[in-house]
């Protein structure tokens, strides 16, 4: 798939520390090359901003996603309870959700990864129709907990 990075991705991920940026940054672009055409979410919420991946527009659909921490970035697997991980690398105890911590792009090379990357692909909610890749922007309401900038 290929779509271009939203303007408004890059203005979320100022308060985020530079070297966190540009993983986020890098992290989504190859992600992105993994992907077959779908909806891709940019999302300022309160925790954290991030992109999430699905079918369709609905927020409930998305398979995958990329929230932003301070020091490193996690791909959740929004319903990685499901998935097949013999060696144990998903992380959380949740009904559904689970994620790996990415701290270096070339983590999303790992071919163990890209397996986690495919189930979700092939468990996520699909209406059955061709879908054309597109970016939504959205925004949560109310204060963001966000990096403290360093002095």
């Amino acid at each position: 798939m290929n779509l271009p990075e939203p303007p408004e991705y890059v203005e979320f991920l100022q308060p985020y520390p530079a070297s966190t940026q540009v993983l986020a940054r890098a992290l989504r672009e190859k992600l992105i090359a993994l992907l077959p055409d779908c909806i891709e979410t940019v999302w300022d919420a309160t925790n954290a901003v991030g992109v999430a991946y699905g079918f369709t527009e609905k927020n409930a659909d998305h398979f995958l996603h990329l929230p932003v921490y301070t020091k490193y970035v996690n791909i959740g697997f929004s319903f990685g309870a499901s998935l097949e991980d013999p060696e144990g690398r998903l992380i959380g105890k949740g009904a559904r959700v689970r994620h790996v911590k990415l701290t270096k792009p070339e983590e999303l090379d790992d071919p163990y990864l890209q397996g986690l990357i495919q189930q979700s692909i092939a468990q996520a909610p699909h209406s059955g129709l061709p879908v054309e890749p597109r970016t939504c922007i959205r925004v949560m309401d109310g204060p963001k907990r966000r990096p403290k900038k360093e002095s």
